[in-house]
């Protein structure tokens, strides 16, 4: 066992350069090493400790209790509070340093006044209720991806979507959403305005397209006071549809922007403006006006999470709306999960709602969906969730997957575009499940 060398007459020790309250004491309990704070707590200087007794100091009531009698006793380390000549209360941490007989040599002992441990834990306790806030709006934002009106944003994409949604709903700067229709653009520029200062103002959605160009200019600034730059004055102004503007409309809309207004202006387009731009199809200086931020919704069909929960809870919906207890088969589950849905959410909602109607049983199944998404006899695939384990189910939804989209496409690469896969992956997995070859396709 290593031995502990402490050298009394030494000018210049380690111990002499903390800034703590540092003793070190022999098994007979005399001091012998002291740093320059260890009086501070005691009401002595350092330099009156060495030599002393620390039976003798505790007797004269200069700390109490003494810490070296303990941790000899115990052979181990020992914490304990002590008190001092001046009312204050003391952390005191005693260690033992053994021989090579196993018996106790010296005792290092340091203390904290216990008041400033008192403003730590304070400290603490207010950063844990700051975290405790921070964690609860966290939370708070997290349930309001339940809470965009008419979609499901729980994906990892609608997630990102969603995030960028609420930043720049405190930015207050002008924004982009691009994305299919139906994928829930108006929908999240609602709830861009409703996380906003501007809440309570507002919220005018314009359909660009539909305004003639004869009457572009005057729609947005009015005789008087009306006109939609006015009407959305402190508010919101979404422009959806913008890639539908004709050159001279969108012209029109740059010198509308351009003057002095208040609204704070959400542009919905189904298709890419960068895009449009490169093509000559859309004016640079009128993307760059609006074209701060920008948030891109994908299609439902790449959305599987969004997917699965928008069926369960339109489901929920019909059963209060029409006061009914149904649901849907597994097979109808997996057959919609599979479905392009080009129509997204809209599109989604209206055949499971006519599904719902046409059911005559509390099941929901195959029979009743309209004719036109019904699987051919020979597509149909039966699915039972009872007694299957998770891979099989899998492999048994990406064959019907695989085999249908077969059908319905000519070569594997409209396949991949299509399921969001590389074309050698479609090509692997068509063997798998066809046994046969796929050369001689156009790819």
């Amino acid at each position: 066992m290593n031995t502990l060398f402490l050298l009394p007459n030494t000018n210049e020790e380690i111990i002499e350069t903390y800034d703590e309250d540092i003793i070190v004491t022999t098994r007979e309990g005399r001091i012998i090493k002291a740093s320059p704070r260890s009086g501070d707590a005691y009401g002595v200087a350092a330099e009156d400790l060495l030599g002393k007794s620390v039976y003798d100091l505790e007797a004269a009531g200069v700390f109490s209790p003494a810490i070296t009698p303990l941790v000899l006793k115990q052979k181990k380390k020992v914490v304990i509070r002590q008190n001092t000549p001046s009312g204050k209360k003391a952390l005191i941490t005693g260690i033992p340093l053994f021989n090579d007989s196993g018996e106790v040599d010296f005792v290092v002992s340091y203390s904290y006044d216990m008041s400033q441990l008192m403003v730590m834990k304070e400290y603490l306790v207010n950063l844990e209720s700051e975290m405790s806030k921070v964690k609860g709006e966290l939370a708070h934002l997290r349930n309001q991806q339940l809470h965009v009106e008419g979609c499901v944003m729980e994906s990892p994409s609608s997630s990102r979507a969603l995030q960028t949604a609420i930043k720049m709903a405190q930015l207050e700067v002008p924004v982009v959403i691009c994305g299919e229709p139906g994928t829930g653009k108006t929908s999240l520029a609602k709830f861009i305005h409703s996380q906003s200062s501007r809440q309570k103002s507002a919220f005018i959605e314009v359909n660009c397209s539909a305004i003639p160009e004869s009457v572009f200019e005057i729609s947005f600034t009015g005789l008087s006071d009306e006109g939609y730059m006015n009407l959305a004055a402190g508010g919101t102004l979404v422009l959806n549809e913008i890639e539908q503007l004709s050159p001279a409309s969108q012209a029109a809309l740059f010198k509308i922007l351009q003057q002095p207004h208040t609204a704070r202006v959400i542009a919905i387009s189904t298709t890419s403006i960068e895009q449009a731009v490169t093509a000559g199809k859309f004016r640079e200086d009128l993307f760059y006006l609006l074209h701060l931020a920008s948030i891109e919704l994908f299609p439902l069909r790449e959305r599987p999470d969004d997917l699965d929960q928008t069926i369960s809870r339109v489901v929920e919906e019909l059963n209060q709306k029409y006061h009914q207890q149904k649901s849907i088969s597994d097979d109808l589950y997996f057959h919609l999960l599979q479905l392009p849905w080009k129509g997204n959410f809209r599109e989604l909602r209206n055949v499971v709602e006519r599904s719902f109607i046409e059911s005559e049983s509390e099941l929901i199944t195959l029979d009743d969906l309209p004719i036109t998404y019904q699987p051919d006899a020979d597509e149909r695939i039966g699915f039972e969730l009872h007694g299957q384990t998770l891979p099989h189910i899998l492999e048994s939804v990406e064959k019907k997957v695989i085999l249908n989209a077969q059908k319905r496409y000519r070569t594997t690469t409209e396949m991949a575009n299509i399921l969001g896969i590389s074309q050698p992956s479609v090509v692997r997995k068509l063997k798998k499940y066809t046994n046969t070859s796929i050369g001689g396709e156009i790819i």
